[in-house]
């Protein structure tokens, strides 16, 4: 696992080529997804695709990646949140009377949040492995709740039935912002010719877990 820094070292770059050399996973996190961390997992990415030969996968699995962090990092910001505004993240009325002013208190707090995350150890983690399948994993160190798994599964159910962003535009759920997130990484794939099963979450009691594989013979170089 590689400490969390703001920029990409020679030493980092030897890391995610001896790993990919050596078919062993690559690990990096963060506390929070500033936008010099966003660059920095960007390289990754790129180091890794490059040394896979998988470049052509980089403009569609960087913005799926970008959106997964986003959702860890928030998903852990939250947890912080609705703890010290003594809201029950399981109660539905507490959990929509909550995500109401997060957003907001998180843009005007960033600096707080920062701290918090990591005092509480709060990570999120990018894991990316190269055998058969191309696997990029992004882990957050909480719990999803029943009611946000649901929605999720929900998203990608729905997913399979939109033609265009314009009918998922008209059919979203707004309790989580703008909730183009997920849908936006499953539209990635589908430009990939892959659909909504190359794209799962897991949970437990300690971390949630998302995480697209791509087969490396089912896609053609576009």
């Amino acid at each position: 696992m590689k400490v969390e820094k703001q920029d990409l070292t020679e030493e980092d770059i030897a890391y995610i080529k001896q790993c990919v050399k050596d078919r062993k996973p690559i690990d990096f996190f963060c506390y929070t997804l500033t936008p010099d961390q966003k660059i920095r997992f960007q390289k990754i990415l790129s180091v890794f695709l490059e040394e896979c030969n998988q470049m052509y996968l980089y403009n569609y699995l960087s913005y799926c990646l970008f959106e997964l962090l986003d959702n860890a990092s928030k998903a852990n910001a939250k947890r912080i949140y609705f703890k010290e505004n003594n809201l029950d993240i399981n109660n539905e009325t507490d959990y929509k009377n909550g995500m109401k002013a997060f957003r907001e208190t998180l843009i005007e707090n960033t600096h707080h949040f920062e701290e918090k995350l990591e005092e509480g150890e709060l990570r999120v983690h990018l894991l990316l492995t190269a055998n058969d399948i191309i696997s990029v994993t992004v882990t957050n160190n909480t719990k999803i709740t029943d009611a946000e798994y649901a929605r999720i599964l929900d998203k990608i159910e729905r997913t399979k039935i939109y033609q265009t962003m314009a009918d998922a535009m008209a059919d979203i759920d707004q309790t989580e912002g703008s909730g183009l997130g997920i849908i936006t990484v499953l539209v990635m794939l589908k430009k990939l010719g892959l659909d909504a099963e190359h794209l799962h979450f897991d949970t437990s009691d300690t971390e949630t877990v998302a995480t697209i594989e791509i087969p490396k013979d089912s896609i053609e170089e576009i």
